[in-house]
C-alpha cells in the first residue's frame, strides 16, 4: 500500500477525547473486574499484572498517538520516549491527567 493511501487512512479514522476517554474507562474497569475476580480465585493473579502492561500499550498506541501530536522543536528521542515510557507505566494516573489537561486546553 503506497505511503499516501496509509496516510489518508490515518487521518480517516481519528480519535477524539471522548473516545480517548471511553477506551481509557472500560480499561480502568476491566482492570477492576480482573482484580476482583483475581481475589476471589477465578483468575491466576499474573492475569492482571498482564493486563495492565497490555492495556498500556494499547492506550500508547491507540489513543496516545490520536490524540497527541509532537511539536517539531520538542520532537526530540529523549522527550517523545520519556513521555510514552512514563504513559506506558503508570497509564491509570498519566492518562487521567491527559485527559484533563487536553479538557482544559480545549475549554479555556
Amino acid at each position: 500500500m503506497p505511503e499516501a493511501e496509509m496516510s489518508k487512512q490515518a487521518q480517516n479514522v481519528s480519535m477524539t477525547m471522548g473516545k480517548g476517554f471511553m477506551i481509557y474507562a472500560s480499561f480502568i474497569v476491566g482492570m477492576i473486574f480482573l482484580g476482583l475476580l483475581s481475589h476471589l480465585k477465578w483468575l491466576p493473579e499474573i492475569i492482571p499484572f498482564i493486563a495492565y502492561f497490555v492495556f498500556g500499550f494499547i492506550l500508547n498506541r491507540v489513543v496516545l498517538r490520536g490524540l497527541i501530536s509532537w511539536h517539531p522543536v520538542y520532537n526530540t528521542l529523549q522527550n517523545v520516549s520519556k513521555a510514552k515510557l512514563s504513559a506506558f507505566l503508570f497509564w491509570p494516573l498519566s492518562y487521567l491527567a491527559l485527559f484533563i489537561k487536553l479538557a482544559i486546553n480545549k475549554h479555556l
